[in-house]
C-alpha cells in the first residue's frame, strides 16, 4: 500500500502556544488525515519575541512573557503524548534576520501603502513572510533527509485555539487549490490567514513567493499584508475547524 506524507508547520510568534497545541492536535492534527495511509510530521517554528505593536487603535493588547524553558517543557510533554507523530522545532529568541538586512531587500518601498505605509507595520509582515521561507528550506532539508515529498503541508500558527474539527482531507481534495480557513464558504469567498492545507504542488508559491514578492515587485501595489498573503496563489476557502487566536490581557 502507498504511503502518504504530510508536515505540519506551526509557525509563529510563541504567544499561547501553550495553551493552544493541545487543540490544535485534537482538531485538526489527529482529524484531517484520519482513517488515512498517512505518516503525519510536525515542525514547530517559535518565537519567543512579541512584534506586535502596542497601543495603536484596535491591536491595543500584550501578552505574558513566555519562558524558553516552559516551552521545551511542553514540547517534550506533547512528544510523549503523541509518540507515534515526529515532531521537530526551532525555538528563536530573536529573529533570524535583523530588521535592517530585512527591508533592504524591499526593493520599491513607495508601492506599500496605508497599513504598510509606515516602516513597523511592514517590518513586522515582512518577518512574518520571512519566517514562511525559513519553514519552507526546512521542509525541502526534511524531504532530502528522508527521500520522500509531502504530500500536503498543512499551516496554522502557535495561537490559534480550535474549538471544532476539521473535516477529513478527501473532503476537501475537490480542489487541487491551496485550501484556507475562513468563516462561511458557501456564503463568502473570503479566507483567512490562519490555517491553509497545501497541496505538494503548490509547495513554492505558498513558502516563497511572499519575499520574492518585496525582492522583485516594481509594479503591483500592496496596502495591507493580507494582500500579499494572498497575491498570486489558487485558493479556495474551506472549514478547516473552528478557530480564534487566542489572546492574554487583553486591554
Amino acid at each position: 500500500m502507498t504511503q502518504h506524507n504530510a508536515m505540519f508547520v506551526i509557525a509563529g510568534n510563541a504567544r499561547t502556544f501553550t495553551d493552544c497545541i493541545e487543540s490544535c492536535y485534537n482538531n485538526l492534527i489527529s482529524k484531517l488525515f484520519s482513517g488515512q495511509e498517512y505518516n503525519i510530521y510536525i515542525y514547530l517554528y517559535l518565537k519567543l519575541i512579541d512584534t506586535r505593536q502596542k497601543g495603536v487603535d484596535k491591536d491595543n493588547f500584550t501578552y505574558k512573557p513566555i519562558e524558553y524553558d516552559t516551552i521545551i517543557q511542553k514540547i517534550q510533554d506533547i512528544k510523549e503524548k503523541y509518540s507515534d507523530i515526529c515532531i521537530e522545532y526551532k525555538i528563536l529568541e530573536s529573529n533570524e534576520i535583523s530588521d535592517d538586512e530585512l527591508f533592504s531587500q524591499v526593493k520599491e518601498r513607495s508601492l506599500y501603502h496605508t497599513y504598510l505605509k509606515n516602516d513597523i507595520d511592514l517590518l513586522r509582515a515582512m518577518h512574518c513572510h520571512y519566517n514562511f521561507e525559513c519553514c519552507g528550506k526546512y521542509i525541502l532539508e526534511k524531504e532530502e533527509s528522508l527521500k520522500i515529498k509531502f504530500d500536503y503541508i498543512i499551516y496554522t500558527r502557535p495561537d490559534i485555539y480550535f474549538t471544532r474539527q476539521c473535516g477529513k482531507i478527501w473532503s476537501y481534495s475537490h480542489t487541487s487549490n491551496i485550501m484556507m480557513g475562513c468563516v462561511e464558504p458557501i456564503v463568502s469567498m473570503y479566507c483567512d490567514d490562519l490555517v491553509a492545507v497545501i497541496p505538494r504542488n503548490h509547495f513554492d508559491s505558498f513558502f516563497f513567493s511572499r519575499m520574492h514578492i518585496y525582492r522583485t515587485n516594481t509594479t503591483n501595489r500592496f496596502g495591507m499584508p493580507e494582500e500579499i498573503y494572498w497575491y498570486n496563489i489558487p485558493r479556495n476557502p474551506s472549514r478547516l475547524g473552528k478557530y480564534y487566536i487566542k489572546r492574554q490581557n487583553t486591554m
